[in-house]
């Protein structure tokens, strides 16, 4: 036997030392993962902190709708006073007035004539010389038209200062006589942004047609009466909504979410500095640094302690494994660390069973063929991993040729935008192609146990998931009164029905909305579930085809879709011991029927398939 020389053997790496370089080793990968996760993590705040900022721009645009609706429905009701039609502007004063408490928005109700002379302004005694109208263009709209009108910001007559007005006509003797305004100060205005509670950093504005701005949370007593950022008022003249990148009239770089009342044209903005949402995502990052850090530190601490025991185990077996080589006896080990001894044990074991085992070589065969099989689920795994990572590089076409079209646009001709258009469209189909791949790969490999489920539970979380589906088809689908109990995978079973549900919502009938049933028949020891539609149905030699991955029987101008749905449903049925089949005639709509065994408690009423024919 040759053996290495004691110095060779101090030259090389203790075990101790290579776990510590493992440990290092994977701090490299590590560290490159979190910069990729940092950047996603970025881009994922930022895409977050932008619907929240739309979200919280509609609900102050309708919130100022609201306002607008309040002063106009007053001022319409006051428009047709006895007292306005009898001319007595005292008692229309006094009335009018009354009508100004905390909880309405307007601050003043003013009368005036066709000529912009205000009669009557509930903020002056009655019978005070009053100027004229601080905005005769709105007041001559009404008189021109008899419609009401929401005027821009303008500078009051009376009190000098920015308000809005909401002017409506009085009609007297099938004319207009007069026009009654409610005007509303920009404090009101202010007071819709400041109830919202925003968010520190946060900052909103409110705009009139024009672009100028009437309220603003942040300084409103520079700013107000100013026209906002041009880009942002680019972005409003052509969109009702968006997200516009730009600097505020201070200077500061934000985004700002924006929403335009389709009913008033005025606009809401919410801004957010990029400081904000850098903070944010530096704080996190931070987090994980520090507790990689200190992982990173405790394992290496943690590796050189049990580098030292593991290294003292192996030098206690090194006797008992030389025998074993030599042909001499073993002797077990009865000192040292319960592994050691645990091993010298084993190899005795050995000693005794090497003859043995030249008798078992069907048993080693079918160890083999347990490790194919071992093999074969990594290979799926593999599969999944090597699908997943696909997406990166569909994900980097569609943004180029989207920044593309972007930064070249003014360049390019109409077939370069139909190519571009080409491009984009199939990376996203192969995108689709891909998670649908994903889900095909995950089936039987769902975390949890089969459990005991209630299938029209089930059913119906599959509805919610389609609720858009339903919404854009108009479809109906009814379930049974009651559907039967069933052990299985919830993950998968939910997916089973959304995937047959979503089948019959999309192969529809174009001259009626789709119509989908869905109920059990008992067969035996199984139940049979059906769910039924009316749309185009299936040809009887397609029945087995369509069940096989990528099968496709319609164009996809005709319907979109990979060809993964129906075979997805085939294994998650077969997976629970089941099968699936279609019946359906060409016009008449599909049932596809598939089979669940009974391992739970059932209910008792029930049908069997022999009951219902």
């Amino acid at each position: 036997m040759r053996f290495t020389p004691i110095q060779t053997l101090f030259a090389l790496p203790s075990i101790r030392s290579r776990l510590i370089a493992i440990v290092l080793a994977t701090a490299i990968p590590a560290a490159i993962a979190l910069g990729v996760m940092a950047a996603t993590f970025y881009g994922n705040q930022k895409k977050q902190s932008e619907i929240d900022l739309l979200q919280t721009a509609r609900a102050l645009t309708s919130a100022l709708d609201r306002n607008f609706s309040i002063g106009l429905n007053v001022a319409q009701a006051l428009a047709v006073s006895s007292k306005l039609q009898q001319s007595d502007f005292a008692g229309f004063h006094a009335e009018a007035k009354s009508v100004l408490n905390d909880r309405f928005p307007g601050f003043t109700f003013v009368l005036s004539d066709e000529s912009g002379q205000q009669l009557l302004n509930t903020i002056r005694p009655y019978g005070e010389v009053l100027p004229r109208h601080g905005n005769p263009e709105n007041l001559r709209q009404v008189f021109l038209t008899g419609k009401p009108s929401i005027s821009d910001l303008y500078m009051g007559g009376v009190m000098k200062r920015p308000v809005v007005s909401i002017e409506v006509p009085v009609w007297r003797d099938g004319k207009v006589a007069y026009a009654l305004s409610v005007g509303f100060l920009t404090d009101s205005l202010t007071r819709i942004l400041t109830d919202q509670r925003l968010p520190e950093g946060r900052m909103a504005a409110i705009f009139d047609p024009q672009g100028v701005i009437a309220a603003r949370t942040h300084m409103a007593e520079q700013l107000v009466g100013k026209k906002g950022a041009p880009v942002l008022l680019q972005r409003i003249e052509t969109a009702t909504e968006g997200i516009v990148e730009t600097h505020t009239l201070e200077g500061l770089g934000v985004i700002i979410a924006f929403n335009r009342s389709t009913e008033t044209n005025w606009t809401v903005g919410i801004s957010m500095p990029w400081t904000v949402v850098l903070a944010e995502t530096l704080n996190q990052i931070a987090l994980i640094y520090g507790g990689i850090t200190v992982l990173l530190l405790a394992g290496v601490a943690t590796v050189w302690v049990i580098g030292g025991k593991i290294s003292r185990s192996i030098r206690a077996l090194a006797a008992p494994a030389i025998a074993l080589g030599t042909g001499a006896p073993v002797v077990v080990l009865d000192h040292g660390p319960i592994e050691a001894i645990e091993i010298s044990h084993t190899l005795k074991a050995v000693e005794r069973e090497l003859q043995q085992y030249r008798d078992h070589l069907e048993q080693m065969v079918a160890e083999r063929t347990a490790a194919l099989q071992a093999s074969n689920r990594e290979l799926e795994q593999f599969a999944y991993v090597a699908s997943h990572d696909l997406q990166e590089p569909l994900r980097m076409v569609v943004s180029y040729v989207d920044l593309l079209a972007r930064r070249y646009g003014d360049k390019l001709d109409k077939d370069a935008f139909e190519f571009i258009g080409f491009a984009r469209e199939g990376a996203l189909r192969m995108s689709e192609l891909i998670k649908d791949l994903l889900d095909y790969s995950r089936i039987g490999r769902q975390d949890g146990h089969p459990e005991p489920l209630d299938l029209r539970e089930l059913a119906t979380e599959a509805l919610n998931n389609l609720r858009l589906a339903l919404a854009d088809s108009g479809g109906t689908v009814v379930l049974a009164d009651t559907l039967p109990t069933l052990v299985g995978n919830r993950v998968e079973l939910v997916r089973l029905f959304q995937n047959l549900i979503g089948n019959a919502l999309k192969y529809r009938r174009p001259d009626q909305p789709p119509r989908v049933e869905i109920k059990a028949e008992r067969d035996g020891t199984a139940w049979v579930i059906k769910v039924a539609d009316n749309g185009i149905g299936i040809a009887p030699e397609y029945r087995e085809r369509i069940f096989g991955l990528f099968q496709r029987l319609h164009g996809r101008n005709a319907y979109q879709g990979t060809g993964i749905g129906l075979a997805s449903a085939k294994k998650i049925v077969e997976l629970h011991g089941g099968h699936i089949w279609v019946q359906d005639a060409p016009g008449q709509g599909s049932v596809f029927c598939f089979t669940l065994e009974d391992k739970a408690s059932l209910p008792v009423d029930m049908p069997s398939a022999q009951d219902q024919g």
